[in-house]
């Protein structure tokens, strides 16, 4: 029996659910299916950054998150016991949503999945695609299901978010390209007694090694060491993660109660391309890494809804089908080649490397850091991943060659700002006005004096949205100056929060040769 839907994704991880509720919030049918029989039951990956938390605002889910999450204050660093610096988490960001906050993944994908129950796709489990085969302008599909029966699914896309071992990534021939680090690492999490604070991260070191903390919320604890040389890979016991506590961690903490012991051997792994027709691959398939930075779930979060709105754009005949598709490898697969490089030097840095002299320079680095605040905003943003600009691909490359010049730039974040709703004089903020089904387009100063952007704008109803910025809902011109107009402009920004064009009063160029690339309807 064969079946005909418009997307069909391959795991049920964050990255998938992701994926899936910014189709639903497109009104675009999909599939999660997903291998195991049960979602997972421990915590993995914890940390939200501010660009992961701003995703899930645009996707309606943020309260849920917000509700569920620890929010974290500081990263406290110490050598031997004796504290080297306490850094303000988040410090300087500059975000919708300055903070971070420790959700455990299998909460993350128990909230992702009850949206989109709401929404009403459900996960179908255990359910093993095993075949993919790519025709023309559809793609053939071989689900497995729990009774050993096999079904033949057809669909528009099919996207493999199916983990570091990826059968999507296999069957396509996608190389892997990487490295396995030697090195065994161990973690746990555990009840911990001590003078440890449940809104902070500790990074500690000592002459052994380096110990990694990280709270989940009460007294539970998560625990990340390197295993001492020689050693195989059997799980910890929980005698062996109080010796490295005792050894290199903070002074006088005790663990207990352990929930989850087990050890891994890090990979640093990057894809050599993220499609192949209609079929594509995301998050882990796509990217993997030490957990050093806790950047892995983030990114491919991200890797969703970059993606999300694009298909939807094409399943549903606007623009360039090959320029928003392209566009999707040409711009996420160079920040994760940025977060694996930068996973690697923190986990060789801060945890493999040992000795006298590797602890002085620790110390160095931790003392510039703390004490220049560049430095601090950078590692912050870095981490936030609130740095991220998209520099090149098909959608981008028609934007920076046809806009104007000012900040933020064309493949740039969008920025928040406060502005003031015209219709009750109350102040908010203008990042709910931003749309994640719809490109944006902000008019800054007199709508009048842009009537030919507007009439071209309005012809695009159905794929964009004007917010009108004057002098009644920006009467400080705080939101102008944010985007860099001094009197009158606009800037259009895509579903995914980034900056697809901008020009001057007048000036409509940009947003026709952008338009004729992502937005108007092809021909049937």
């Amino acid at each position: 029996m064969s079946t005909r839907l418009p997307v069909l994704i391959a795991g049920a991880g964050p990255t998938g659910l992701t994926l899936a509720l910014s189709l639903a919030r497109h009104g675009i049918a999909c599939r999660v299916v997903d291998k195991n029989p049960q979602p997972t039951e421990v915590s993995k990956a914890l940390a939200v950054w501010s660009g992961t938390l701003e995703a899930f605002a645009a996707l309606g889910v943020i309260s849920s998150f917000l509700d569920a999450g620890l929010h974290l204050t500081e990263l406290k660093v110490s050598d031997g016991g004796r504290q080297l610096a306490a850094l303000k988490v988040a410090e300087g960001v500059d975000s919708a949503y300055p903070f971070t906050i420790i959700v455990p993944q299998s909460k993350t994908e128990a909230i992702l999945a009850e949206h989109l129950a709401a929404a009403g796709v459900r996960i179908e489990r255990p359910v093993e695609l095993v075949a993919v085969e790519p025709a023309g302008e559809i793609v053939r599909a071989v689900l497995k299901h729990a009774d050993g029966t096999e079904e033949t699914v057809e669909a528009d896309f099919v996207v493999g978010c199916d983990g570091a071992r990826s059968t999507v990534r296999g069957v396509l021939g996608v190389e892997f390209d990487g490295i396995t680090e030697p090195q065994t690492f161990i973690l746990s999490d555990t009840r911990m007694a001590g003078d440890l604070d449940p809104t902070s991260i500790y990074i500690s070191w000592g002459p052994g090694g380096s110990v990694a903390l990280f709270p989940i919320g009460g007294d539970v604890w998560r625990t990340f060491a390197m295993r001492d040389q020689p050693a195989g890979d059997a799980a910890p016991t929980l005698e062996e993660i109080q010796a490295h506590l005792t050894a290199n961690g903070p002074p006088g903490i005790v663990a207990s109660d352990p929930t989850w012991l087990s050890t891994f051997h890090v990979n640093e792994r990057l894809a050599s391309g993220y499609r192949k027709g209609r079929v594509l691959i995301a998050g882990d398939a796509a990217h993997i890494h030490s957990p050093a930075g806790g950047q892995g779930m983030n990114t491919g979060i991200q890797d969703a809804f970059n993606l999300g709105w694009k298909l939807a754009a094409v399943i549903r005949g606007h623009g360039e089908a090959a320029a928003l598709l392209d566009s999707y490898e040409a711009e996420r697969r160079p920040v994760a080649y940025g977060v694996v490089t930068r996973a690697t030097q923190l986990l060789r840095v801060g945890m493999v490397a040992h000795g006298t002299a590797v602890r002085l320079a620790r110390e160095a680095m931790v003392t510039i850091i703390s004490h220049i605040p560049a430095a601090r905003r950078k590692l912050q943003a870095q981490m936030s991943e609130t740095e991220i600009v998209y520099a090149d691909g098909p959608l981008v490359e028609i934007g920076k060659s046809t806009s104007g010049h000012g900040e933020p730039a064309v493949g740039a974040r969008a920025l928040d700002a406060e502005i003031v709703d015209p219709a009750t004089g109350t102040r908010g903020r203008l990042w709910p006005r931003l749309s994640a089904v719809r490109h944006t387009l902000l008019v800054f100063g007199d709508a009048g004096l842009q009537s030919a952007l507007m009439a071209e704008a309005v012809s695009h109803v159905d794929t964009v949205e004007i917010v009108v910025l004057d002098g009644t809902s920006d009467p400080d011109g705080v939101a102008a100056e944010r985007y860099g107009i001094s009197t009158a402009g606009w800037v259009l920004v895509r579903p995914d929060q980034f900056v697809a064009a901008r020009g001057a009063a007048g000036e409509t160029r940009a947003f026709s040769a952008y338009a004729g690339r992502a937005l108007e309807r092809r021909a049937a």
